[in-house]
């Protein structure tokens, strides 16, 4: 019985760490590079919604397609896996 157990703890692990992995991999990752705050607009499914990014600060979003609408006005379409960076206020897609 105590085998069982530990095979099952084994495979539980194993199992959590493949979705810790993989949870976020066809999601889309905006890093802002400068120091100032952006908000920059997403619009998924049709649906937009607002998104504060402090400087240095990483986000992860779009997960299945979006488009990706800056300060400046400019947009991108995303498929979902891309990384953009904003550098002195301008937008890479990476």
């Amino acid at each position: 019985m105590r085998r069982h157990h530990k095979e099952k703890s084994r495979l539980s692990a194993a199992v959590a760490a493949f979705l810790a992995l993989t949870a976020g991999a066809g999601a889309a990752q905006l890093t802002n590079k400068d120091t100032e705050s952006y908000t920059v607009i997403v619009t998924e499914g049709g649906v937009k919604n607002e998104l504060a990014i402090a400087g240095g600060e990483t986000l992860t979003f779009c997960n299945s397609g979006c488009f990706l609408t800056l300060p400046s006005g400019n947009k991108a379409a995303l498929a979902g896996a891309e990384g953009v960076e904003i550098i002195n206020g301008e937008a890479v897609v990476k």
